[in-house]
């Protein structure tokens, strides 16, 4: 019997699809599905005919494959104690092609998983293997699926990985028994597997993803937020570069070695500006060196790309919530008691005051460990 090929064009037909293939692998059966990078083949993991079928498709008799999740947050399932450089790398790349290879402690975090004896199916060495694939379709079909999903890529081994739909076809027309048809992948590389660890990380398998892309998203990145970028934010960001670089022992142009990344963005910029003299000036009598600095908006991109941002009134606080939602990006007031106002016209002598306010502020969080 022929592979059941289901197509999806652009976001028509998606609900459709992801319903017809969940409902296929509760059944047992074996689903082929794009990714962003190439195109999987889908089990589920408590199905023993289902994985069995698998395994004799990949000529993988032993190793486990890799956990495929609907949303970012269901590493929680899985994964009792994430490391931080790895919550950071889920909250800024995921949905996308990276999989994450994650220390177990020997159980998985749902209790129910453990007791249904999936540790030993899905982790080897107490490593457990997740991915969280960008398309619609497939994440809509994990979600639905609700149980835990396993996925290797779609080709028999010592094959290139499939990025078209009819690949998939050439290889297990007849085999897998349901193929999601959504076209060609986007990427023209398979992910990025990146183990981690309690004490560091490492690139295990180079993909779409490459090792300067991930060392930045590994860092921790602090957003400063004001209106025009021009004033408050950039001083907040010369001031909290020069405060963390002391702590780290390195040079304020030196601290993303040290794993921290510190910029600035306002709700209103316009891209390119300098900060304002007043500003360079308060800056510079704390130490700080702002002149460089050019002012850009605030995005969403860049708050999915941040961990923390730190944002000077409640009106800021709203326009970066709103951008920011459906990120895991931690999104604050940096002085939860009050507005820090704008010190625009007002002279010298209130940039000074503003300086001195936001290293108080910004001193508080570095104690507290906020920053």
């Amino acid at each position: 019997m022929r592979t059941e090929v289901i197509k999806v064009a652009g976001e028509t037909g998606v609900e459709e699809a992801a319903a017809r293939a969940a409902a296929a692998l509760v059944q047992g059966k074996l689903v082929g599905f794009p990714t962003e990078t190439v195109y999987g083949i889908a089990a589920i993991a408590v199905i023993p005919d289902a994985m069995e079928r698998l395994r004799d498709l990949k000529s993988r008799p032993r190793m486990p494959f890799s956990v495929h999740l609907g949303r970012a947050e269901e590493v929680e399932r899985y994964v009792s104690e994430i490391p931080q450089a790895a919550r950071r790398v889920i909250n800024k790349a995921w949905p996308g092609p990276v999989t994450m290879l994650l220390p177990t402690g020997g159980r998985l975090a749902d209790t129910a998983l453990q007791a249904a004896g999936l540790h030993d199916v899905l982790c080897w060495e107490d490593t457990i293997g997740l991915r969280c694939p960008r398309p619609a379709v497939t994440r809509q079909m994990l979600i639905a699926s609700e149980h835990p999903v396993v996925a290797p890529s779609a080709n028999p081994a010592g094959q290139p990985s499939p990025r078209a739909p009819a690949k998939v076809l050439e290889y297990f027309d007849g085999r897998i028994d349901m193929l999601i048809d959504a076209g060609q992948t986007d990427l023209g590389r398979d992910s990025t597997i990146v183990k981690f660890g309690a004490t560091g990380w490492d690139v295990v398998r180079e993909g779409a993803v490459d090792r300067s892309v991930l060392a930045g998203l590994v860092r921790r990145k602090v957003v400063f937020v004001c209106t025009g970028n021009t004033c408050r934010s950039p001083l907040a960001e010369g001031l909290a570069r020069k405060f963390l670089a002391e702590r780290a022992g390195v040079g304020p142009d030196e601290l993303e070695r040290a794993g921290l990344e510190v910029v600035s963005a306002g709700v209103y910029a316009a891209d390119g500006q300098p900060p304002t003299p007043e500003a360079i000036q308060a800056a510079g009598l704390m130490g700080a060196d702002i002149s460089r600095h050019r002012s850009q908006k605030l995005t969403a991109e860049l708050i999915k790309s941040s961990d923390l941002v730190l944002c000077m009134t409640d009106m800021h606080l709203e326009v970066a919530r709103r951008l920011g939602d459906g990120t895991l990006a931690e999104i604050r007031k940096l002085d939860p008691t009050s507005d820090v106002p704008d010190p625009i016209g007002g002279g010298v002598e209130q940039y000074i005051q503003t300086s001195q306010r936001l290293r108080s502020v910004i001193e508080g969080l570095m104690k507290k460990g906020c920053l």
